[in-house]
């Protein structure tokens, strides 16, 4: 990670940053940071040649153009009657002008201090502008204190160690009281200082133990660089205390540092040079203003620090630059001062997902830091949805921070106390492993002798679901800002779940064995009546709304309750429990029931009526009188529990009650359901709704035997009215929604069959509309089931958009008939086509989707009136999404279920089709890719994503500017051109004449692969097929418009997961390729690695040590010589990783020692791997080669290693 202040100035990695404000760096200033007031070296040797009237030799000039001027220098010196005349005349040269300019260096004094604040500088420059400055700057006046020369310099690291040191002499300055030193400016003199006497060999040596070093001024080939850095590198090897050396170095683009900082072991800070206005020549502001900023930030760290986070965390995280990213992660990692600055600064909840997902804060102060941003606007629905992501990481330490600052706030509207509450005190529960291990537990002490209250009480809640919130559906965008949250359910969405519903089956079975069942049953409605406060708390149970009753299906155990979490298991155990209490205390289980009745919701409603069943508890008068006695909403709600007291308790009741119950159903289903409006258009289904209701309960009193012939007159109009009613009650009729279990729901056509034709439509817009999914479904049964009706319903149907539901159900059916059809379809097809020829785009926009599949998978010969569709349907498709791509996904997995890329399909079988029937493409179809091509927006981006999917067909047919088209669009920045490159280097085929057109985007496509799934090796494929091809001489360059540089480049510059995809290809096709696998590795994947495998140590990966260890046990005979090659590539296991390809070899009987050495550098010392299977290995090693028990790598690992056996 680095800090960077500009565009084109240098990235100052956050170490160096560190350093500099500990006190720890020592600037190596060079003549470069006096230009260019003073000449450099090489200005300096030609002025003084000039001074001398001399001209340089052959030898001499031969010397200059490589830059070494040192010899230059001692050249003269040697041919110079009087040497002392190049040192007056060097000494001359470098007199500081009038006026000088300090900028430069006082930037150096204020960057390069000792953690006393003394300066503390290093510089190979004679002249004293560094002294000047400081005289200057801080107004020293005893400069000569601070300056030091020559031999005589401090050692480092010792208490004397500040100052100015001129490591290669330095000249009078009589203004400030500098004699002059011997100067090291000739060969010989730089050959005593560093090699002969080493005394300045030996200063920078130490200088680089104690001290961080900045090269600045300099040129990778200046002489001070060449002597010294050399020799530091050899002693690195030896002394890995040495600290790191940086360079700030000057390129032309920031792409291309000077490589010989790399051979030099240094670490270049790169910079770009600018254009200086005044002189028109590029010069090096970049790198002082961004050194002002940085001294800026190390004299002031506090207020720069904080200015410095609040500029950027001000702005939209998006909008940030890595740059400015860069600087955050310095800013907060592993510090706290500026959690005052990000909370107060922060505006994008982006920023915060960036400080959690880069760790910047810890556990603890991401609880308190996140609590304090939310709160600073307790009365936003976006932090407030924020506060609900981040309790899922979070959790206790979170809400307890939130609760804190609730309970201080003031002023808050009743609504968002209760929100911020509810939030506060629901938690997200521990995890599934925690609650199991509650359970066994459990289960464990109510089997034992002693169970305490404690223990039931643990149990029942364990049973008792827990309170998820999640968001609300979100406003639409344009009520978003208008429309501020008015009730609960605004803002949340909660649900209810068991924390185990496999463990809490088994602790309910646990608790039924317990003698004390009426201590349970009251501790269990203890627990109901919490859930159903909560609910009210939450907004899941309100006057008009109640989704705990649809929570369970039947409030006894029944085959329905299966697959349903929530409330379930606590309900179940109470209609469990009630007959055995009532067996033992019929009072008790009275004023048990008696509590549900005073419950809230219609839950309590259906348990209350399901105890009314049991006659040991209530006579039949009280059941019935209890029907009686409900409210309007509650008696024509609640299905199965209602039905089933009459059915069981009417016959033994009054005859005066039965009829006050029959009169209720007789008369109060109209005004139920007149409580439901109808929008305009749409069909009113109420009446149907309450004749099936009121059918239901009265086939109940005829179950029972008490039906009036009223009410059997009722009954009897009912059928006439609705056909499909005249049936048997089955046991479906007592839910609301009812599976058969694990089956595919297909809908019940029966109430549209059993109607006239001319009435199929009415009940069909009717039953599309029903709460039950099965009738939902009836018309689409029916559009299965009979084609041929469902089309005459709805050929004279007015094409709008009522009845698009209907015409897209029959495009479903049409699309993909059962196998059983009788072959009329394709007649039926052409007919459908014909009925929407006068359609109107908006109508064909809402079925476009299905119509597009149903012309894609319809068989289309040229002459059939079908195929001329094509040019319609793509118009309307393309017209469903005009703006522009945004990857959100995987490009061709969205493009093959879009109605745009439906098309594009079909146009190249119709293509394919006509190009084997006929011998040629058409023109119209030509016009038609032509189309797609050019095509706008998300539709059109899908369309291409088909066509570069099959792009080697493509190439085939097309004409050359359809094939260039396709090329801009491959080579686009956009989300688009991204994307369509993805789908062309992960599609399965990997095709020469693709590959030879387009691959300058398939280079650039695989150096966008980030991550690692099925479809990365065959990304891999696009690069190792060509070369290896190359490789085996099979074919050249031009036939795949890939070479091996290419090749090498990409697997440079690429992700790891790519390269890792590679190897793994590679270990694939070892066994593929002619011949055997040791013949394999010497004639093509060998020399293929050594010619295109990154040797830099930072692309060895920890994830490609498992493929490479793979591909050298699967190159069989060759594994000595695959394992020599591949040994430098693969590193130590850390945690988890076993290589089971090597347990599943032959290499520990084969090669033994080979296998040692391998097993050594996964599993040797500094890896974190347990060695599980490893011992078997060596077992196997030791049987093969006895002697090898005696390598102390094979005891080290089997000392390591831990026996199952």
């Amino acid at each position: 990670m680095s800090i960077r202040f500009s565009e084109e100035g240098p990235a100052f990695p956050e170490t160096l940053v560190d350093a500099l404000l500990a006190g720890e760096v020592v600037f190596l200033c060079g003549a470069g940071v006096s230009a260019p007031q003073l000449p450099g070296f090489g200005d300096l040797v030609q002025q003084c040649f000039d001074r001398l009237n001399l001209k340089q030799s052959r030898s001499e000039l031969a010397s200059s153009e490589a830059g070494r001027f040192e010899e230059v220098l001692g050249s003269l010196s040697r041919r110079i009657v009087n040497p002392r005349d190049m040192t007056r005349a060097l000494v001359d040269l470098l007199q500081a002008p009038k006026p000088p300019d300090f900028t430069n260096h006082t930037t150096i004094l204020r960057l390069s201090r000792y953690i006393d604040n003394n300066p503390l500088i290093v510089t190979t420059n004679f002249d004293t502008m560094l002294e000047k400055a400081l005289h200057h700057a801080d107004n020293i006046v005893n400069v000569q204190k601070l300056s030091f020369a020559g031999q005589d310099l401090p050692a480092p690291g010792s208490a004397d160690f500040r100052g100015i040191i001129h490591l290669h002499g330095r000249i009078a300055d009589d203004a400030i009281g500098l004699h002059q030193t011997p100067l090291v400016v000739t060969s010989a003199d730089y050959g005593d200082a560093y090699m002969r006497s080493g005394w300045a060999s030996r200063f920078l040596f130490d200088l680089c133990r104690c001290k961080t070093v900045v090269l600045v001024g300099y040129s990778a080939g200046d002489a001070p660089v060449r002597y010294f850095l050399n020799v530091l590198e050899a002693d690195r090897e030896r002394f890995p205390d040495l600290r790191p050396v940086y360079a700030l170095d000057a390129v032309e683009a920031r792409d291309a540092p000077d490589a010989r900082w790399e051979a030099l072991a240094v670490e270049p800070i790169c910079y770009e040079k600018t254009l200086d206005l005044r002189t028109g020549r590029l010069g090096h502001r970049a790198l002082w203003e961004d050194l002002g900023q940085l001294a800026d930030l190390v004299e002031r760290p506090r207020s720069t620090r904080q200015a410095l986070a609040k500029m950027i965390l001000s702005q939209p995280c998006g909008s940030s630059t890595q740059a400015e990213r860069d600087k955050i992660c310095w800013l907060f990692k592993s510090k706290n001062d500026l959690a005052s600055i990000a909370i107060n600064s922060i505006q994008d909840s982006a920023w915060i997902d960036f400080f959690l997902e880069r760790k910047l804060w810890n556990g603890d102060q991401s609880s308190w830091i996140l609590a304090a941003w939310l709160t600073l606007d307790f009365e936003s629905r976006d932090r407030y949805l924020l506060a609900l992501k981040w309790m899922k990481t979070f959790g206790k330490s979170l809400a307890n921070e939130i609760a804190n600052r609730v309970d201080n706030a003031s002023g808050l509207p009743d609504l968002w106390i209760r929100a911020w509450r509810l939030l506060a005190a629901n938690p997200p529960s521990s995890g599934r492993l925690e609650a199991e291990h509650q359970i066994y537990t459990l289960q464990a002490r109510l089997s034992s002798a002693v169970v305490l209250h404690t223990d039931l009480l643990a149990a029942v809640d364990l049973i008792t679901p827990v309170l998820r919130l999640e968001g609300a559906r979100a406003f639409p965008p344009e009520q978003e800002r208008v429309q501020m949250p008015k009730q609960i359910s605004d803002l949340i969405r909660p649900t209810f779940d068991l924390r185990d519903s496999g463990g809490s089956t088994e602790l309910v079975d646990a608790l039924l064995a317990q003698p004390q069942q009426a201590k349970i049953m009251k501790l269990a409605t203890a627990k109901l009546r919490d859930f159903l406060a909560l609910c009210i708390d939450c907004g899941a149970l309100e006057a008009d709304y109640d989704s705990t009753d649809s929570a369970v299906p039947s409030v006894e155990p029944h085959a329905q309750n299966e697959h349903h979490d929530g409330p379930i298991l606590l309900v179940n155990i109470l209609a469990r429990l009630l007959p055995q209490v009532a067996k033992t205390d019929v009072d008790m289980a009275r004023q048990i029931v008696g509590e549900w009745r005073l419950m809230p919701g219609m839950l309590a409603v259906r348990l209350w009526l399901h105890a009314h069943r049991n006659a040991a508890i209530f006579t039949a008068d009280e059941a019935i009188s209890g029907l009686n006695a409900l409210s309007l909403a509650q008696f024509w709600q609640v299905k199965r529990e209602l039905l089933l007291v009459i059915r069981e308790r009417a016959a033994q009741a009054s005859q005066t009650l039965v009829r006050a119950l029959e009169q209720r159903v007789l008369s109060e289903g109209e005004k139920y359901f007149e409580r439901y409006s109808v929008d305009k258009g749409q069909i009113d289904w109420r009446s149907h709704a309450r004749d099936s209701d009121v059918w239901l309960r009265l086939k109940m009193l005829e179950a029972a035997g008490v039906l009036s012939d009223t009410g059997t007159q009722e009954l009897s109009a009912i059928l006439k009215r609705r056909g499909y009613l005249d049936r048997d009650v089955e046991e479906r009729d007592f839910f609301r929604s009812y599976s058969s279990g694990v089956r595919t729901i297909v809908g019940d056509a029966k109430p549209i069959i059993s109607v006239a034709s001319d009435q199929r439509l009415e009940i069909a817009q009717a039953v599309i509309q029903s709460f039950d999914i099965e009738k939902r479904m009836g018309w689409s049964a029916y559009c299965i089931g009979d084609p041929e009706g469902a089309f005459d319903t709805l050929r004279n149907a007015p094409l709008d958009e009522m009845n698009a539901p209907l015409w897209n159900d029959l495009i479903g059916a049409l699309t993909f008939p059962p196998s059983t059809s009788n072959g009329t379809t394709s007649e039926l097809i052409t007919r459908f086509f014909q009925r929407l020829e006068h359609a109107e785009p908006a109508f064909l926009a809402i079925v476009i989707e299905r119509l597009a599949t149903l012309y894609a998978f319809t068989p289309r010969p040229t002459s059939n009136s079908v195929s001329t569709w094509w040019q319609r349907l793509f118009l309307i498709a393309n017209g469903q999404g005009t703006e522009p791509l945004e990857l959100g996904g995987q490009l061709y997995e969205d493009a093959i279920s879009s109605p745009s890329g439906r098309l594009a399909e079909a146009l190249l079988s119709d293509i394919q089709a006509a190009q084997k029937a006929f011998g040629a493409v058409t023109e119209s179809h030509l016009r038609s890719m032509e189309n797609v091509v050019h095509a706008k927006g998300k539709q059109g981006a899908f369309a291409r994503a088909i066509f570069v999917n099959s792009l080697s067909f493509v190439v085939a047919v097309a004409n050359d500017k359809i094939c260039s088209y396709l090329d801009d669009a491959l080579g686009q920045t956009t989300d688009e051109g991204q994307g369509l490159r993805a789908v062309l280097v992960n599609q399965p085929r990997t095709s020469r004449s693709v590959s030879s057109k387009f691959s300058a985007h398939i280079l650039r496509g695989l150096l966008e692969v980030e991550t690692s799934n099925h479809q990365t090796k065959a990304a891999a494929a696009k690069i190792i097929a060509p070369a290896l091809s190359i490789i085996r001489e099979d074919s050249d360059f031009e036939a795949w418009g890939i070479n091996l540089a290419d090749v090498a480049h990409t697997l440079r510059s690429c992700s790891a997961a790519l390269r890792e995809s590679v190897v793994e290809l590679l270990t694939q096709w070892i066994a593929e390729i002619e011949g055997d696998p040791a013949e394999a590795w010497r004639t093509s994947i060998s020399p293929l690695l050594e010619s295109v495998w990154p040797r830099e140590r930072v692309l060895r990966e920890s994830t490609l040590t498992g493929p490479f260890a793979n591909l050298a046990i699967k190159s069989g005979d060759a594994f000595p010589e695959a394992l020599v090659q591949l040994l430098p590539y693969v590193t130590q296991v850390q945690g988890a990783g076993r290589v089971f390809a090597l347990e599943r070899s032959e290499c520990p009987e084969k090669f033994p020692r080979e296998t040692l050495t391998l097993l050594w550098r996964l599993y040797g010392p500094g890896s974190t791997h347990n060695l599980y299977g490893v011992p078997k290995l060596l077992d196997r090693l030791i049987l093969a080669e006895p002697t090898i028990e005696l390598d102390r790598r094979l005891q080290s690992l089997d000392y390591r290693a831990e026996r199952y056996e």
